[in-house]
């Protein structure tokens, strides 16, 4: 099997679950998260605090929670998520993928 990347010591539970949630229940489902949870999240990973998350910071988000094929991840994230075709994912499109699952 492939290597795993380390993982950030600094990221919460809530974070990792809603974004990659594992095969086993989280604690807090991606659906169940509030408003307040997603910002944080969302902001945990929008490293320039541009508001919006670019292809490298989801890149790199998904490295630092140590899930294989991050490039493909990263693709697939900004493929269906970037409703409004500008190549970054925006809070409000972060919450539809979050919430949608469409993140793991």
């Amino acid at each position: 099997m492939f290597p795993r990347t380390i993982q950030s010591k600094n990221i919460g539970k809530d974070c990792k679950a809603a974004i990659f949630p594992s095969k086993k229940p989280a604690s807090t489902p991606a659906s169940q998260l509030s408003e307040e949870q997603l910002i944080k999240i969302f902001r945990r990973f929008d490293t320039n605090e541009d508001g919006l998350l670019s292809k490298e910071e989801l890149k790199s988000a998904y490295n630092m929670l140590g899930k294989s094929f991050p490039g493909v991840r990263t693709w697939w994230a900004l493929h269906v998520g970037d409703e409004n075709g500008d190549g970054y994912i925006s809070q409000k499109e972060f919450n539809k993928l979050v919430k949608k699952n469409y993140l793991t």
